[in-house]
């Protein structure tokens, strides 16, 4: 077993193939994490934002302002009940810096982001006047400390998962929130849709979570007070449309999963 097939959060070699095509997918016999042995990182510069991203959305990254905007909106709620501080944001992976956007209209203060496209930093500094570093977070340096550290949709990028968490603790103030977004394999296409899963499975993500797995390994590095929420409600993904009572069921599983946090993605809400 090479480097890669060892698990990227507990460096076990004690863990399980479940499938060897365009992604080698393993399971971690000690922490039960998903991961990819087949990681490859993508560019995400500006053809992401428009192409790639119109293509899974339909439409770009500008264009789906509003929906991000109040997304971000809803998440500050959330780092707000955990902190009253407002002020020493970083958010990274920062994009066109919509996010940003959303906090300083909140009135959070002293905000920076981490982004590697050029073209989204810059229209962060010119539209909104937030600096945005253009870097690579895994080469980047903190020169300070924050009390808010963000990151949506971004670890599962990463090679190095544990180091990156552990870089990332480390880079907090005492009290600190980190709020972050994750695939999770606690939900509906995993559980329910398998072959479709796997098939789909882009190749640039690395580990794929779940609400116990994350809070237990949070635990491990020092985080206290942990919350985690759905990443999306979807019960189209569990009910056929024609099911008789699909009315009744949709509030049931929604509440259900609000719960217990059931879903393809995760948000999770942590304090150092």
């Amino acid at each position: 077993m090479n480097k890669n097939e060892q698990c990227p959060l507990c460096a076990t070699r004690r863990c399980t193939l479940l499938y060897d095509g365009h992604i080698s997918l393993y399971r971690c016999k000690r922490c039960h994490a998903l991961f990819n042995a087949s990681h490859r990182p993508l560019e995400y510069g500006e053809s992401y934002f428009n192409e790639a991203y119109r293509n899974q959305y339909g439409k770009s990254y500008l264009e789906d302002f509003d929906a991000i905007y109040a997304m971000a909106r809803k998440r500050l709620a959330r780092i707000s009940f955990l902190s009253h501080c407002k002020s020493g944001l970083l958010d990274i992976g920062a994009a066109y810096g919509f996010f940003l956007k959303a906090a300083f209209d909140e009135g959070f203060e002293n905000l920076s982001g981490i982004e590697i496209s050029e073209e989204g930093a810059r229209y962060c500094a010119h539209t909104f006047g937030i600096q945005v570093h253009v870097t690579n977070f895994e080469t980047y340096e903190f020169s300070r400390k924050f009390n808010i550290i963000t990151a949506w949709y971004f670890i599962e990028h990463l090679h190095d998962t544990r180091e990156a968490f552990v870089k990332i603790y480390n880079a907090l103030n005492e009290g600190g929130i980190f709020a972050f977004s994750v695939p999770s394999f606690f939900g509906p296409q995993f559980m329910l849709h398998r072959n479709e899963w796997i098939q789909s499975h882009p190749l640039d993500h690395r580990v794929n979570f779940s609400p116990q797995l994350i809070r237990r390994f949070l635990g491990t590095l020092g985080f206290s007070k942990i919350i985690t929420y759905p990443g999306g409600i979807h019960p189209q993904r569990f009910f056929s449309p024609h099911f008789a009572r699909i009315s009744f069921f949709r509030c049931l599983y929604a509440r259900v999963s609000a719960m217990i946090s059931f879903s393809d993605t995760l948000e999770v809400y942590a304090r150092k």
